[in-house]
């Protein structure tokens, strides 16, 4: 009985995990669909500005519908990988959505000719809350994306 009962929480709890991240991937299925956005470009110089330089440049992209930020797309150039992380908000723009991916651009030879994908995660928000995780860490970083998109909104903010 116990085992039972056990079962059915876990299946319970699995099935009220789905239903809260649908309404996140229907939300970026959308903004990826969505075709006219105003979409602003803080460039490399932005950040060297800051004291924020690396190897192979940083660039920000913020994608606005009816003047509220959708989606910003952070490209991060080091010396021997590359990482692309795109933010996706709700159209009240609160963080649903964090897709990063982190590209090996050099291997022991040299400069690859195509980058090798290494490291991919999801993160799905809820009212500001991380409700799930999808892939793994290497070497244990973890990176704060709730807080990295306010620092993020506030550079797409701050550059004229």
């Amino acid at each position: 009985m116990k085992k039972f009962i056990l079962f059915l929480l876990i299946t319970f709890s699995g099935f009220l995990s789905a239903q809260d991240i649908e309404f996140v991937k229907k939300t970026v299925q959308n903004i990826n669909q969505t075709k006219d956005f105003k979409m602003k470009t803080v460039p490399y110089s932005y950040f060297m500005d800051k004291s924020e330089t690396t190897d192979n440049g940083i660039e920000l992209k913020g994608f606005y519908k009816n003047g509220n930020l959708r989606k910003m797309e952070h490209f991060v150039g080091l010396s021997a990988w590359n990482i692309v992380t795109e933010y996706f908000f709700s159209e009240n723009e609160k963080l649903v959505f964090v897709h990063s991916k982190k590209y090996q651009t050099v291997d022991e030879n040299g400069y690859l000719e195509k980058p090798q994908l290494i490291t991919e995660l999801r993160f799905y928000y809820e009212n500001d809350k991380l409700i799930k995780t999808v892939g793994a860490f290497i070497n244990g970083e973890k990176t704060d994306y709730l807080k990295e998109s306010q620092k993020l909104i506030n550079d797409l903010k701050n550059y004229k």
